[in-house]
């Protein structure tokens, strides 16, 4: 019977060491990581600090946009031309104009565009 309590207080206090230990570990790892975390927020402070921010230029706009048609590159029919003049007339916020001046077909590849987005989508790597 003897041989059992020391036996039990043996893995009591084997346990309670192991319990400390681990304790310890955690403690350890995050300050080490708290302290890595001030160091880069330090770092980044530094880097904003010297940083010029530009001074931002007062560009006069005109009140009305050119009076001019855009130019059409062949084979765009006026449809295609009036719906990218509206998305373009939608994108105007506030105070701010824009203008179409020129639009031409950007058929530089063979494949689709759909076809070119998807394997894009496909090959990229994990």
């Amino acid at each position: 019977m003897n041989s059992l309590i020391t036996a039990v207080v043996d893995t009591s206090a084997l346990l309670s060491e192991a319990g400390m230990t681990v304790l310890i570990g955690f403690c350890v790892v995050f300050a080490a990581l708290l302290l890595l975390t001030v160091v880069f927020w330090a770092f980044g402070a530094v880097a904003r600090g010297k940083e010029k921010e530009p001074t931002p230029q007062l560009v006069s706009t005109p009140t009305q946009p050119p009076k001019t048609a855009p130019v059409v590159e062949d084979g765009i029919s006026d449809e295609v031309v009036a719906v990218i003049a509206a998305a373009v007339a939608a994108m105007s916020d506030g105070g701010k104009q824009y203008a179409v001046r020129r639009i031409v077909s950007s058929r530089t590849t063979a494949r689709p565009v759909w076809a070119a987005a998807g394997i894009a989508e496909n090959t990229q790597p994990f």
